[in-house]
């Protein structure tokens, strides 16, 4: 592990030398469609978790129950 962990310090220190300097202007505006659709995928994806952490739940408080 401390092998590995020397080999990536001065592979870091490479990289370091392509970053950029000065940071890219962020957009003043996002379009309307890509916040939407941001939503929908966050939302649903949260609303998936907690639905398959339940149904995981009920499931084995029904195998528990046997």
């Amino acid at each position: 592990m401390t092998r590995l962990l020397s080999a990536l310090l001065p592979l870091f220190a490479a990289y370091g030398a392509f970053a950029q300097s000065a940071p890219a202007e962020p957009a003043e505006h996002a379009s309307a469609a890509t916040v939407i659709v941001f939503l929908v995928l966050f939302v649903g994806s949260c609303v998936g978790y907690i639905g398959y952490i339940l149904w995981d739940a009920r499931k084995n408080k029904h195998t528990q129950d046997k």
